[in-house]
C-alpha cells in the first residue's frame, strides 16, 4: 500500500461491536500506513487521534499521553492525508459539516472522506471510552460507562472520516470524528460541536485496504453484523 489519500484500517466495526479486542497491532506497524486517523488500543483502552503523524491516547479518567511503537491497537483508520481541497468558514457545527463537504465534493456518496477541521470551539462535546471490564465485554456495554466532557472557547483540531453506507459492517457508516485541543491536553470521540474561525480541509478516498487481524481471539467466534441502531447509538451518531 503505498501513496497518499488511502484508508489502512486494521479490524472491523463488527469486531469492536461485539467486544473481540483483546488484542491486535502494534502501533508502530499501523503508523507505516499513514499520518492521520484514529481509533482504540486493545480492550477499546480509550481514544487514540493520530494528527501530523503524532499520535496520543486519551483516557476516560482524564488521562493522556503519547502512543508507545509497544502499544497495541484494536482497531485503527489511518491515512497519509493531503487535503485535496481546503475552504476557510466563518461558522461550522457538527450538523452542517457533511453539506459543507458535500459542497466541495459534490456527486461521491458513495466515496470515503478524509476530514480535517482547524478551528476555535466554542463548544465541544465528546466521549472517552473506559477499557473493557471483562474479555467480550460489548461496545455497547463499554459506553455505557463513558465519560463525556464539554467544553467551551476551546481552539484545536478534529480529523475523521465519513465511510459510505455500503461500509456498514467494516467502518462506522457516516461522520466518526475525534478531537484533540491545541496543547494536547484534552481529546476524544466527538459527539457536537460548533466551531468558528474554521479551516476546513478534506480529500476524497476510493482506495480502502482493510487488515484482519489473525488474533486467536478473533477467530474464536462468529462475528456477525452489528445493529445499526447500537452502533449509531454506542458511536454517539443519535445525539
Amino acid at each position: 500500500m503505498e501513496g497518499v489519500n488511502q484508508i489502512y484500517q486494521y479490524s472491523i466495526i463488527s469486531s469492536l461491536a461485539q467486544g473481540i479486542c483483546a488484542d491486535g497491532l502494534p502501533v508502530f506497524q499501523a503508523l507505516r500506513y499513514g499520518d492521520h486517523g484514529l481509533g482504540t488500543l486493545a480492550g477499546l483502552d480509550g481514544e487514540v487521534i493520530i494528527i501530523d503523524g503524532q499520535a496520543f491516547q486519551y483516557t476516560s479518567t482524564g488521562g493522556v499521553r503519547a502512543l508507545e511503537e509497544s502499544d497495541i491497537t484494536a482497531f485503527l483508520m489511518v491515512t497519509f492525508f493531503e487535503p485535496s481541497k481546503a475552504v476557510t468558514l466563518p461558522y461550522l457545527t457538527h450538523e452542517t459539516l457533511m453539506r459543507e463537504m458535500s459542497s466541495l465534493y459534490p456527486s461521491t456518496a458513495n466515496h470515503f472522506f478524509a476530514i480535517r477541521v482547524d478551528a476555535v470551539f466554542p463548544h465541544i462535546t465528546y466521549r472517552v471510552a473506559p477499557r473493557q471490564n471483562h474479555h467480550r465485554e460489548t461496545l455497547a456495554e463499554v459506553v455505557h460507562r463513558q465519560s463525556v466532557r464539554s467544553f467551551k472557547e476551546q481552539q484545536g483540531t478534529i480529523f475523521g472520516f465519513y465511510s459510505p453506507a455500503f461500509t456498514e459492517a467494516f467502518s462506522v457508516v457516516g461522520l466518526h470524528l475525534h478531537f484533540m485541543s491545541e496543547d494536547r491536553k484534552a481529546g476524544g470521540h466527538v459527539l457536537g460541536f460548533q466551531a468558528r474561525d474554521v479551516s476546513l480541509s478534506g480529500a476524497v478516498i476510493t482506495k480502502y485496504h482493510v487488515e484482519l487481524p489473525e488474533t486467536e481471539d478473533f477467530n474464536s467466534g462468529v462475528i456477525v453484523e452489528p445493529d445499526k441502531g447500537m452502533i449509531r447509538s454506542a458511536e454517539g451518531l443519535d445525539q
